[in-house]
């Protein structure tokens, strides 16, 4: 008799993930025909579902579940009394009941039909009988004193009973069997854990902006734990969209998903450009890795090399796209028409591979146009986009699509098993008459004429309880552009019905610096009487200067 090595029965756990059922069938396989001609595999539910069952013998009669059924090829009448998942009994006095009460193999060398452990278990000695099962060994599975199942070997009539020796070796197998199948259970628990700690750190709403109508996201019950996804807003209402999976499975790679989403929301809220949001995460992320290589710091084995993002900042005034990707992230584009597109996207090796630098992407977005980002977790990037149109088209047709089903949709033209992280939204551009832009000369009485413009356009947008204070905060702005710029000054406002948006532009790169002034300063109060009236504020870089923007909450 030949029993299986360690190495051989680990590989059986290690080659089926966290797949319990696919582990039992190959333990079986393994065990036919050199240890039994029937072999089946029944295991507690506590273990199927990752959990640790409770130290000690199994009393009662605590139903098991099969998980496997293995017989050798060729013999004759050899079926199953119980399929592959369903409850199986544990009537008493019955070896399997023994074995799990007793925690010792159990061997009847010669079956005999007026057993009277067979008239309890009808449906087993039905088939026993059909294959004409000779000789049976059932063992307890058992890791640590806690019992995950047990096997149950037979032999058939045409093969010679079981004797002390194959016992033992029963026994050998069915101690290596409980060890894999206890790993595929850490495995099925560590992935459980990840879950949870990745729900916990992922946002647990969308925020609701005027720049998206609708957002929608999917992350896989099954996935890995790295798989995340956000929405940024940022200065002048435009957004940003980030869908990432990082690289391994388990808690550390939950952990290294928050990390790199934090760095995201940092560089995010800088207002760099897509590829330059994701160039400085590719040389931290390498960074950190090479720290933890040479330090042995990796205190959570975490991992941030080798992960896939795609990063898209969307401007619901230009109706415009920025993007940019690392690894097998894309972008699939439906217009309000129903057409499809998959845009062409610079491709760049996963963060952390270097080599090359990240391009940015640029496109134009009709207004409702839908924007599908997908994380390419697993090499699965969503199906061809005639595919995706076809499935789509139906639902299109049809007035304001839910963004669920849209979500459902997409889902469908992912290969089953390999479901990336995915980010639904449907744009929404801002109407012109809710962004008014005003070119102002660098000169002093350019302040004046701020203040008036500023006036009647809230006015015309009926905003004038904002209208005293926003002109306070005009002025201040567009005086510091004026002294400390030499070019032109530019003045835009923004309603987009939740916010209103000021924003001056000049051509010095020099940003303002705010501080709380002392009471004997005669200068130096601007920026702090901005930020007591705004509720938000910042400055962004453009490729002439740069803006200095405020942000104030509409009246209710």
């Amino acid at each position: 008799m030949i029993a299986r090595s360690p190495s051989e029965l680990e590989n059986l756990a290690s080659d089926t993930g966290t797949d319990m059922f696919r582990t039992a069938e190959n333990l079986a396989e393994a065990a036919v025909p050199e240890l039994g001609d029937i072999v089946t595999v029944e295991l507690l539910e506590l273990t199927l579902r990752g959990e640790v069952p409770p130290p000690g013998a199994l009393c009662g009669s605590t139903p098991l579940r099969r998980a496997a059924f293995r017989s050798l090829r060729g013999a004759s009448g050899a079926r199953p009394a119980y399929a592959v998942g369903d409850m199986i009994p544990n009537p008493p006095t019955t070896p399997y009941r023994q074995t799990l009460a007793h925690l010792r193999p159990r061997l009847i060398r010669e079956l005999n039909d007026d057993s009277l452990w067979l008239a309890r278990d009808s449906a087993r000695a039905r088939v026993m009988r059909e294959a004409r099962v000779r000789s049976l060994v059932v063992v307890p599975l058992v890791v640590q004193g806690a019992v995950l199942g047990l096997v149950a070997l037979c032999r058939q009539a045409d093969s010679a009973p079981y004797d002390a020796g194959d016992l033992q070796a029963a026994a050998t197998f069915a101690e290596r069997a409980a060890l894999c199948i206890d790993l595929v259970r850490r495995r099925i628990q560590e992935r459980a854990r990840a879950r949870l700690l990745q729900r916990a750190l992922l946002p647990e709403a969308l925020p609701s902006l005027s720049a998206l109508e609708a957002a929608r996201s999917h992350v896989p019950v099954e996935g890995s734990g790295g798989e995340w996804f956000d929405i940024i807003p940022l200065s002048g209402a435009r957004v940003a969209l980030v869908v990432g999976a990082t690289e391994g499975e388990g808690a550390d790679t939950a952990v290294g998903m928050s990390q790199l989403r934090a760095m995201i929301l940092t560089l995010a809220l800088q207002d760099l450009a897509p590829d330059e949001i994701l160039s400085s995460l590719d040389e931290v992320a390498s960074r950190l890795d090479r720290e933890h290589e040479a330090h042995l710091q990796h205190p959570f084995g975490l991992k941030y090399v080798g992960s896939s993002c795609i990063c898209v900042v969307y401007d619901p005034v230009t109706a415009h796209c920025s993007l940019s990707r690392a690894g097998d992230a894309d972008l699939v584009v439906v217009h309000p028409d129903g057409t499809v597109n998959s845009p062409v996207l610079a491709s760049h090796p996963p963060l952390g591979a270097g080599g090359q630098p990240f391009e940015a992407t640029e496109i134009d977005v009709y207004s409702g146009s839908i924007l599908l980002l997908n994380s390419g977790g697993d090499n699965a990037p969503l199906s061809d986009a005639q595919t995706t149109a076809e499935h789509l088209h139906e639902m299109l047709s049809r007035p304001g699509p839910d963004a669920q089903e849209i979500l459902e949709a997409v889902r469908w033209d992912v290969s089953p098993g390999h479901e990336p992280a995915v980010l639904v939204t449907r744009t929404r551009a801002l109407d012109t008459d809710n962004v008014a832009t005003r070119s102002l000369p660098p000169h002093a009485a350019a302040v004046a004429a701020a203040r008036r413009w500023t006036g009647r356009q809230l006015a015309r947008w009926m905003l004038n309880e904002l209208a005293y204070p926003t002109a306070l905060i005009v002025s201040e702005l567009v005086t510091n552009a004026i002294r400390y710029s030499t070019g032109p000054v530019e003045l835009r406002l923004i309603n987009d019905d939740r916010t209103l948006i000021c924003e001056v532009s000049d051509t010095s790169s020099t940003a303002p610096h705010l501080r709380e002034p002392e009471r004997c300063d005669e200068s130096g109060r601007g920026l702090f009487i901005v930020a007591q009236l705004a509720q938000h504020q910042g400055t962004r870089y453009t490729a002439s200067g740069k803006t200095v923007w405020t942000e104030q909450d509409l009246p209710t």
